[in-house]
């Protein structure tokens, strides 16, 4: 049985656009992006009830279907929050960038093999056998939104700190275009409403073996390993309780909020939402 150690969500907002949840031999982490453009929904944010809905369709889905193959079973996730969406809609979308849309990244035990699936930029931080521990998963929006933080960069280098909101403003040109190539081929693969996207999955298997730990992060959360450097996936993988996870989340939001972290760390959002689920593997042979 695949045991949850911790599973843990900070949000950053008035809403938590992040969501954990695990089910049977599985568990998962969401991180819902609003689409460009107004709300299509009366939900707090479109991001949150995309990762509220996809959450739960993929609980349900494994209760009712445990051995469904997973290509199918996100299928069926995204036809069935884009059948929601149509229906809870409050206007309609100018284009599928005013959709929302999420990363994910899931464990399943399957066959005595650990099956490792990510779309976008959550990452699952694992030991391969005989080896260190490391992070799995990718995607070609890690370019993509490498190119935004090297306009941002020039914008900063050429006319000083304009603060956040102007920032944003300047580079809301670029980050609608690049919203425009998801779920495109050329573009990159989200978790949202388009099922197609299922055929477009980053997937490894790995031989599961007892006591084996999986760390499972939003990329608000792996801020520690992959912006700040303060941390390595074998400490993902150490934490075992509230109190690891709030000193860690200290961590973070201190790297976070130091007066000249933008500049040391430049990123688009000054504070994200960050989550986490640290799970392991028990044999009940």
């Amino acid at each position: 049985m695949l045991r949850i150690e911790i599973a843990a969500s900070d949000g950053q907002g008035e809403v938590n656009e992040d969501r954990f949840g695990h089910q049977g031999d599985a568990a998962w982490v969401i991180d819902g992006a609003t689409g460009i453009g107004p709300s299509l929904l009366g939900a707090p944010s479109d991001a949150s009830w995309l990762a509220r809905k996809a959450g739960d369709l993929l609980a349900d889905t494994l209760a009712q279907a445990p051995e469904i193959p997973t290509v199918e079973l996100l299928r069926q996730v995204m036809a069935g929050c884009a059948e929601a969406l149509a229906r809870e809609q409050v206007r309609p979308a100018d284009g599928p960038h005013e959709h929302p849309s999420a990363a994910f990244a899931m464990v399943r035990i399957i066959g005595g093999e650990a099956e490792f699936t990510t779309l976008a930029d959550c990452r699952i931080a694992a030991c391969e056998s005989g080896g260190g521990a490391r992070l799995f998963g990718s995607s070609a929006l890690d370019a993509i939104e490498a190119r935004t933080i090297e306009a941002m960069k020039a914008i900063v280098a050429e006319e000083g700190d304009l603060g956040f909101e102007a920032l944003k403003a300047r580079l809301m040109p670029g980050l609608r275009a690049n919203r425009r190539l998801m779920n495109r081929d050329g573009g990159y693969w989200v978790l949202g409403t388009q099922p197609a996207a299922a055929d477009h999955l980053w997937q490894v298997r790995m031989p599961v073996r007892p006591g084996q730990r999986f760390a499972i992060a939003s990329d608000g959360f792996l801020r520690l390993v992959e912006l700040f450097g303060a941390a390595a996936p074998a400490d993902l993988l150490a934490i075992s309780g509230q109190e690891d996870w709030a000193r860690w989340l200290g961590l973070l939001r201190d790297l976070e909020d130091e007066p000249d972290s933008l500049h040391r760390f430049a990123r688009v959002k000054p504070r994200d939402d960050a989550s986490l689920v640290v799970c392991s593997w028990e044999d009940a042979r």
